[in-house]
């Protein structure tokens, strides 16, 4: 994910949040920020923040080193079927590989994925970790 620093300010919004595009016309809601609904096109949308709680629909254990990704081999990688409905694929972080599990809660968080040096940018996007039934949020 080795951005320029300006490449990295235009993305910045949909890497800190995840906002939803919500159809007017057709009422369906696609992940990400888009000028028309993806589904029937129309340019009647309202952009919004997702909740980021969602329910981990199927996993995957992830091998393959990334630039400074050593310290998180194996990892683990998730279809998340969120609250608004919508599915989106992100790394899961704060468990163990063999805790994850299908139906397990989780929320979105902020996160370090790499640095370019010790000097340079920090990158920084959304994962998500378990989420405590207890807690509030």
């Amino acid at each position: 994910m080795k951005l320029s620093v300006p490449q990295f300010w235009r993305v910045k919004e949909s890497l800190y949040e995840m906002i939803l595009t919500r159809c007017l016309t057709c009422g369906r809601v696609s992940v990400f920020k888009r000028p028309v609904c993806l589904y029937c096109g129309s340019t009647k949308v309202v952009h919004e923040k997702s909740q980021g709680v969602g329910v981990v629909e199927s996993f995957t254990k992830v091998y393959y080193k990334q630039d400074s990704s050593e310290d998180r081999l194996p990892g683990t990688v998730a279809v998340v079927r969120l609250s608004e409905g919508v599915k989106i694929v992100g790394e899961v972080v704060g468990v163990k590989v063999d805790e994850v599990r299908e139906g397990m809660v989780v929320e979105a968080v902020l996160r370090r994925y790499i640095s370019d040096d010790p000097y340079g940018v920090i990158y920084y996007g959304l994962k998500f970790k378990p989420l405590k039934q207890n807690s509030t949020r």
